[in-house]
């Protein structure tokens, strides 16, 4: 969920399929989508072929710097379970503007800054060789495409960004990005 921020685009090609608060859609290529500020949503590739969404963010605020750092995060991840450490770390930098709803939010208040402490005592912050490292995220402009696994549910937009996702049935791993200039 982005508090302050309202999302709006288009589907290129492919099918959309979306979750805005309790309602689902589905948006087929040439359809539009939007997400208000403050609304949990998801959305995912809902059709067997390339899903291709652009979209914007209105204010943009630092949605592309938080979806850099947390698909950096994701991608790190061998056994698609991201590390606690890595998705405390972006999760609790951006808490003012991005949010998510699980956990519950006085879980998250009380865990992320105990996790931190814990990350920062084994050293897992040093330098900017870590996924996620706010040096490393510094946003637009770039593509992301998601090219494997099954994304339903991915939360995915970008700043006036396209965004190309592929299911690969054949793979159950995390979905995997790939920034491009």
């Amino acid at each position: 969920m982005h508090f302050q921020q309202r999302e709006e685009g288009g589907v290129q090609a492919g099918t959309l399929g979306a979750r805005i608060g309790g309602q689902t859609l589905v948006v087929q290529a040439g359809g539009n989508a939007a997400f208000p500020a403050g609304v949990v949503h998801s959305w995912w590739n809902a059709g067997e072929t390339l899903l291709e969404f652009s979209g914007r963010v209105v204010p943009a605020v630092d949605l592309d710097q938080f979806l850099q750092a947390l698909f950096a995060v994701l991608n790190a991840s061998a056994t698609n379970r991201p590390s606690i450490f890595y998705l405390a770390h972006v999760l609790w930098r951006h808490r003012r503007t991005q949010g998510v709803v699980t956990p519950p939010v006085l879980i998250q208040r009380i865990l992320f800054p105990v996790v931190l402490l814990i990350g920062h005592v084994l050293g897992k912050y040093k330098g900017q060789c870590w996924p996620g490292c706010p040096e490393t995220c510094t946003g637009a402009p770039f593509k992301l495409r998601l090219l494997k696994a099954d994304v339903r549910n991915a939360p995915l937009t970008l700043h006036r960004r396209t965004i190309g996702i592929q299911k690969d049935r054949a793979s159950s791993k995390t979905p995997r990005s790939r920034f491009l200039e």
